[in-house]
């Protein structure tokens, strides 16, 4: 956990911290989505939305220079 600051759930400061949290954070919005409703395809769903939208911004953001 050598790419990681304490400052990096506010501010990413590289890639691996983003693809990091935004794992955490799709986990938590998908646990606590599952436990509102009871449904795996939901839980699915936000799953594998919150992933791909945070795949596709760190790509994004890494072919604009906002990483360094």
């Amino acid at each position: 956990m050598d790419f990681l600051n304490w400052y990096d759930w506010i501010q990413p400061t590289n890639p691996y911290a983003s693809i990091f949290f935004g794992i955490i954070f799709t986990i938590l919005t998908g646990l606590i989505t599952w436990f509102d409703t009871k449904k795996i395809r939901t839980f699915v769903l936000i799953i594998a939305g919150g992933l791909s939208f945070t795949i596709i911004g760190v790509i994004i953001l890494n072919s604009v220079g906002y990483y360094g």
